[in-house]
């Protein structure tokens, strides 16, 4: 396997979906909602930090499985249907390095959406919580300073983003930090948005290594919703499901990944001061299970591309 082959797929597939008008479509329709959690804290009674901090990371995590789904749905068909596969791989590049390069790709674009969208929530939250005027005014400015003068003078502008997207949520969790808010768990939030897109992406090219980009995003998504809710169903008392039910859902539970890891309840990632040895391993522990998961899905999406016949 080489390192060098793998970075390059991946780096021309993180290049590809940035250039994409739908995946910016996405991203200001994202920044919006973010943005529109202030006017919605308003309408609650006394607990206008909580909306805007639980409607803010749930609009995120949505919207990076959307992104995820629809990048991984579509890339891989993308190299086949306009038949550049034909020319990658009588090269010296083996299938699963090409299938990994696609992956490590869309990832990386995701990584660079859910860091821009962390920013963005981070200085939300910030606002709400009542953060110098001077800052929020100051960091946004100079982020978008650095951002244009960075694309002025870089050759490549591409690889400009993902340095932006990591120095801006920095300097966003920065701005949090001068007020009283649970930074530790938007942040780590934000980590488990990117074990749920782990996943999700190798699944979505388990699918698209054999399936159209419609039939890959559906199925995707149905894994995704049945994730979401199989391991709740199988716990659930109720004397609407059937014995027989109860066990086809528990069979599911323990193939389809579970999702809901990556979406714990509040209580599960606030702590207190210096008390991080519970959240944080609980973090650990489910970004280990996207990572293990992710790559047995990958190897069985390595195996199914490598026996097709593109001729």
């Amino acid at each position: 396997m080489s390192v060098a082959r793998i970075y390059a797929i991946a780096l021309n597939t993180y290049r590809e979906a940035v250039r994409d008008r739908v995946l910016f479509g996405v991203l200001v329709l994202a920044a919006g909602v973010l943005a529109l959690t202030l006017a919605l804290g308003e309408l609650s009674l006394d607990q206008q930090m909580r909306v805007v901090t639980d409607l803010g990371l749930a609009s995120i995590s949505l919207f990076s499985v959307v992104v995820a789904i629809f990048l991984g749905s579509s890339l891989l068909y993308k190299e086949i249907e306009r038949k550049t596969l034909y020319v990658i791989l009588p090269k010296p590049i083996a299938r699963f390095e090409f299938l990994l390069g696609k992956y490590f790709g869309i990832v990386a674009t995701c990584a660079v959406f859910v860091a821009i969208m962390g920013a963005i929530q981070l200085l939300v939250t910030a606002i709400q919580a009542g953060a110098s005027t001077a800052l929020i005014i100051a960091v946004p400015a100079a982020l978008i300073v650095c951002l244009g003068v960075g694309i002025w003078m870089s050759k490549d502008r591409t690889l400009v983003v993902p340095i932006w997207s990591l120095v801006a949520l920095g300097a966003s969790a920065w701005v949090c930090s001068t007020v009283d808010v649970e930074l530790f768990r938007l942040l780590a939030s934000l980590v488990l948005n990117l074990g749920e897109v782990l996943i999700l992406t190798a699944v979505a090219l388990l699918f698209s290594s054999f399936s159209t980009p419609f039939l890959t995003g559906a199925f995707t998504f149905g894994v995704w919703l049945v994730g979401r809710a199989a391991h709740d169903m199988v716990h659930m008392k109720t004397r609407v499901l059937s014995p027989a039910m109860k066990t086809l859902l528990g069979w599911l539970a323990e193939v389809i990944p579970n999702f809901n890891l990556f979406v714990p309840g509040r209580n599960a990632l606030v702590t207190k001061a210096s008390e991080f040895g519970e959240p944080l391993t609980y973090v650990a522990t489910s970004m280990g299970y996207a990572i293990l998961y992710a790559g047995a899905t990958l190897g069985v999406a390595a195996l199914i591309f490598r026996r097709r016949d593109f001729l």
